[in-house]
């Protein structure tokens, strides 16, 4: 199943665009982390490394433009809810989930 194909489903998704060499990428990490521990049975999320994941990141810059990294993007139901570049901080990130899972 690819990646367009899986965010179909009911689950939230959150997708996160980014390189190894790229240090904002990496403090969004731990955010990430800490936010799929805060909310482990409502969002998935997925990590594409731009570097490895050609396929994926010209199929979802095609449609969604990756603008560059770290690219967050949020779908349900294959729609896309909410998209940000750059880092995105711990609470940010969790209200922003919060408000569509409510």
């Amino acid at each position: 199943m690819d990646l367009l194909d899986k965010i179909q489903g009911n689950n939230y998704y959150l997708i996160d665009f980014y390189a190894n060499w790229c240090a904002p990428c990496q403090l969004q990490l731990q955010f990430l982390e800490n936010l799929k521990e805060k909310f482990p049975d409502n969002v998935e999320i997925i990590k594409i490394d731009v570097d490895k994941d050609k396929v994926s990141t010209i199929q979802f810059d095609a449609m969604y433009q990756v603008n560059g990294v770290p690219t967050l993007m949020l779908f349900n139901q294959g729609k896309l809810l909410w998209k940000h570049y750059g880092v995105k901080f711990e609470d940010d990130l969790q209200e922003i989930v919060k408000q569509f899972l409510i």
